[in-house]
């Protein structure tokens, strides 16, 4: 793989980690009774968790690749029962929920689809953009849009910024 190609995947995977953090947060946050810290950890940790298999060698194969068994609906309700069992945190495991859900339901609409029916390696998508420009600009946008409305931290983040000399409010006339 050439340098422009290596860079070019950095720059995708980067970027559609981040989209999968930020929805997540947003998710977490916005719609399980969490609190700033542990909705960002949440939101964090159980949006990027279906790709924690690019970490599975290669040499495995089926079902342990890339849109395998960590991005199976199976999967993820393990892992939110898995939650539950050690939180015992109703919250936290919808939280985790909302964020690993958040990232099957995006990685769903992509051409490459998630195995709905696993074990089974059927699957089925409308093959849109997800991981485009518009799409992340539309869900990165969203997720804003659900912190502002849903929770103060986006004003919490405003008022550390101005604490430390970032940002200033603007004055009235």
């Amino acid at each position: 793989m050439g340098e422009p190609m290596l860079f070019g995947l950095i720059v995708f995977l980067t970027v559609a980690f981040a989209t999968h953090a930020i929805v997540g947060v947003a998710l977490a946050r916005g719609f399980a009774d969490v609190g700033p810290r542990a909705g960002l950890w949440l939101g964090v940790v159980f949006g990027l968790a279906p790709d924690a298999d690019f970490l599975f060698p290669a040499a495995w194969g089926w079902p342990f690749v890339h849109r395998g068994i960590t991005h199976s609906p199976l999967f993820a309700l393990s892992v939110i029962a898995g939650t539950y069992a050690i939180s015992r945190s109703r919250a936290v495991a919808i939280a985790a929920g909302l964020a690993i859900g958040s990232h099957l339901a995006i990685d769903s609409l992509s051409p490459m689809a998630i195995p709905w029916l696993f074990p089974l390696r059927a699957t089925w998508s409308p093959g849109l953009d997800v991981h485009g420009v518009i799409a992340t600009t539309l869900l990165w946008s969203a997720s804003v849009g659900v912190l502002a409305w849903r929770t103060d931290d986006l004003a919490a983040i405003e008022q550390w910024l101005d604490r430390s000399g970032g940002v200033r409010r603007r004055q009235s006339e």
